[in-house]
């Protein structure tokens, strides 16, 4: 959620006009993450998000605001979308595919490690978020699996040492040999890092972020949870915090027979996607008003980790 795109007062009071959302107060731009460029959007009547797409089309917008428009019907707090007077969730600001979200109560836990309540609410919470989406009628492959790490991978082979690259294609190779079809599997957040998870009251307020979202195993969405909530600083687990957040979520979505054999392998794939995605944020970076590039080495030294425990 960086800002790679201005927005004038005069481009804002004219794309309001299609809302019924009154005059805006205030428009905040958001340092954070990687893809689009957000703001907070303070108007008349409430408190809401503004995100304008930089990289993704406009044809496959559609499935992430009906996606959360879905969950948040049934019982998920994520950030339902906002529709023009004509009953559009998309629209086109600055020339760019945007919409408007409702904007969550809460503040994330970003900077510290989770407690045992937190991380076991987060586990529950994944989990009936699966179980919601799961009889979500549009199908959407993840659109950062394997294929997306090969292409990757190739592009970064010339801006990384030997070393990096021998690691990447040994992993890609392993993990192109998994077969994931016998699993459950469905709707996945697929970047429930820190950032994306908002708490009030030491209840979970707010999830949001879902543009990573799409089809896999239920299984590999745990795993991203895991790695970005539970690691220490040298890529380890916490143990109490993985066995919290791992016995929390199959209390509420009791796993099916060959789930469990998967575990490392998923926390593997879940840590060298975010790998390759911070190399290609640092080696590949786009100018913008607010950026952020997220360290590449706490994924590598997490990857490591988990390759050791298979």
């Amino acid at each position: 959620m960086s800002v790679y795109t201005n927005v004038s007062d005069l481009e804002l009071a004219q794309f309001l006009r299609d809302y019924d959302l009154g005059v805006a107060r205030a428009l905040t731009g958001i340092s954070a993450g990687v893809e689009n460029s957000n703001y907070f959007l303070d108007t008349e009547k409430g408190h809401f998000v503004l995100t304008l797409f930089e990289r993704l089309p406009r044809n496959k917008i559609p499935y992430f605001l009906n996606l959360t428009e879905w969950l948040s019907l049934h019982g998920i707090p994520c950030p339902r979308p906002m529709h023009t007077t004509a009953g559009n969730s998309l629209s086109t600001l600055c020339g760019k595919p945007a919409a408007i979200v409702q904007r969550l109560s809460g503040t994330s836990i970003e900077g510290r490690a989770p407690s045992v309540a937190e991380i076991s609410a987060l586990g529950t919470l994944l989990a009936r978020m699966h179980l919601a989406g799961e009889n979500f009628p549009e199908r959407h492959p993840n659109p950062a699996g394997l294929t997306w790490w090969q292409e990757t991978a190739r592009h970064l082979v010339p801006h990384l040492s030997p070393e990096d690259n021998a690691i990447i294609m040994e992993e890609l190779t392993y993990q192109g040999a998994l077969d994931r079809a016998a699993i459950p599997g469905g709707v996945v957040h697929a970047d429930l890092f820190p950032d994306n998870v908002l708490f009030e009251n030491g209840q979970i307020s707010g999830t949001i972020d879902f543009y990573y979202a799409g089809d896999d195993a239920w299984l590999y969405d745990l795993a991203v949870v895991a790695n970005s909530w539970c690691s220490e600083a040298d890529g380890c687990f916490d143990r109490a915090l993985v066995t919290a957040l791992w016995d929390a979520y199959v209390a509420a979505r009791p796993l099916q027979t060959g789930e469990e054999v998967l575990w490392f392998p998923l926390l593997r794939a879940a840590a060298l996607r975010f790998w390759l995605l911070r190399l290609d944020a640092v080696h590949f970076r786009r100018p913008g008003a607010i950026t952020q590039c997220k360290d590449p080495e706490e994924y590598r030294r997490i990857l490591l980790k988990r390759r050791q425990m298979v």
